[in-house]
């Protein structure tokens, strides 16, 4: 079972997610405004490749922006390309 879990700091924050107890993957994200973070980095232990924890992370991140009505910027390359082929995040991912 994965869970992911938050770390939201003033200027940085990140997604953490364990499997099994294990450490398997996080997205670091930083704050550009009060109302706009950008994810820098995504990165999932090899160990754990191919089981969708890098999408789980940006969904965290995604529910997080709906909920706390912000924007979401990628300079991640893997989030940028997931943010933009999935339609139903253009209410919080502006490029």
């Amino acid at each position: 079972m994965t869970d992911i879990i938050q770390n939201n700091g003033e200027k940085f924050g990140e997604f953490s997610a364990t499997h099994d107890g294990e450490r398997a993957g996080v997205l670091q994200y930083e704050w550009i405004d009060d109302n706009t973070f950008n994810i820098v980095h995504t990165e999932v232990d090899e160990h754990f490749g191919g089981k969708g924890i890098g999408k789980n992370l940006i969904s965290e991140a995604i529910g997080f922006a709906r909920e706390k009505n912000l924007k979401i910027k990628a300079s991640c390359p893997f989030a940028k390309s997931v943010l933009e082929k999935d339609d139903s995040t253009h209410d919080v991912f502006v490029n």
